[in-house]
């Protein structure tokens, strides 16, 4: 035999070595081919990660924030009560529920500074949807909150990100579903007219947009509910807007009958001077709801509320302290807090504005 070592061909003259040397090449033949595989792979796998790129793109640009895509998701999975009121700084997303007995005695506003109705307590969600089987029909509008909402950390490993990935893979796979074109862009246009407007000034139009849709169904009995985040704005829109009954001081002149604030945000107490501006109406009924756990800055903030009520001589004042609402309570249309609520609603506000009415007629 005689060979070259290390250089192709190698000349072999046995002809024993000649037919081993040629069944080792074939069985190395195969394993040659598989590593050139990879290649053609990586090739693939790229051009998969250029198509998941160019899908993501597409939805950003469908979803130009988070906000706007709960937004319009919420208004395609709830068609038959969202509602997008105009106001002069864009559209804003509304949850309308009409009463569900024979007769109608009023309707709830809901105000709260959440940006999204799927981030309200369940406290606020039992009203909205159980309230209009005893005839009071609800609107609840989430308001723009006082402090931006924090921006969630990146996780800081693999494992990190894997929990994260679960507990926010419905929400992605929601983020699939298809939305109307339309009411993506009403979301949208809302969203960029409203970035640059004070929070004052938000308010104070989606207050407006909420009388006005309430206008035009024909509903003129109102109470409005609000959270303590954002009670004096909406008081300062309304509170002038109220007027001294000498007639009838049952029957509030104004654009709401009843008064209900929610003290959820423990974090952001109202002021004094801002609940001069709350308390200004003498003949409005007041329910002033606070939230256990009782601790020290509640206990100075119950005795302040009370204290300016009565200094500015609130005729029908009421503080009441409920425990904390468990997510049960949603589904519970028999609860302690709709109850009381509906009690006192019934017993203040039902109606009013049909006697109001028949007096001027007489007159």
């Amino acid at each position: 035999m005689s060979s070259i070592v290390g250089l192709w061909p190698i000349r072999l003259v046995n002809p024993s070595l000649r037919f081993l040397f040629a069944a080792l090449a074939f069985c190395l033949f195969p394993v040659i081919a598989l590593a050139q595989e990879p290649e053609e792979n990586t090739e693939s796998s790229v051009a998969s990660s250029e198509a998941s790129s160019s899908s993501k793109s597409s939805e950003a640009l469908l979803y130009p924030s988070r906000d706007i895509r709960n937004k319009s998701l919420i208004a395609a999975a709830m068609d038959d009560e969202a509602q997008w009121l105009e106001t002069e700084h864009g559209k804003i997303l509304a949850l309308y529920r009409p009463t569900e007995a024979k007769k109608t005695l009023g309707v709830l506003i809901l105000f709260h500074a959440a940006e999204n109705p799927q981030l309200w307590p369940p406290m606020l969600e039992n009203l909205r949807a159980h309230l209009p089987r005893y005839g009071w029909e609800t609107l609840a509008i989430s308001l723009p909150q006082r402090y931006p909402a924090a921006v969630p950390a990146r996780p800081s490993s693999s494992s990190a990100s894997v929990s994260a990935s679960s507990a926010t893979a419905e929400t992605d796979a929601a983020a699939d579903a298809p939305v109307p074109a339309e009411e993506a862009a009403t979301a949208f246009s809302s969203s960029a007219a409203s970035s640059s407007v004070a929070r004052d000034v938000l308010i104070a139009t989606y207050v407006d947009a909420a009388f006005n849709f309430l206008k035009e169904k024909g509903q003129l009995n109102t109470v409005v509910l609000t959270d303590n985040s954002s009670a004096f704005q909406i008081m300062q829109t309304l509170a002038p807007q109220i007027k001294d009954n000498s007639r009838d001081t049952t029957v509030v002149d104004g654009p709401l009958q009843a008064l209900i604030i929610t003290s959820l945000q423990q974090q952001e107490p109202i002021t004094k001077q801002e609940l001069e501006t709350i308390f200004g109406a003498k003949q409005l009924p007041v329910l002033d709801l606070f939230f256990a756990p009782v601790d020290a800055g509640q206990l100075q903030a119950r005795e302040l509320h009370k204290a300016v009520a009565m200094r500015k001589k609130v005729a029908d004042y009421q503080q009441l302290l409920i425990d904390d609402q468990p997510k049960s309570v949603e589904q519970d249309h028999q609860s302690f807090v709709l109850g009381r609520v509906r009690g006192f609603m019934q017993q203040k506000a039902s109606g009013t504005e049909l006697k109001a009415q028949s007096e001027n007629v007489q007159q």
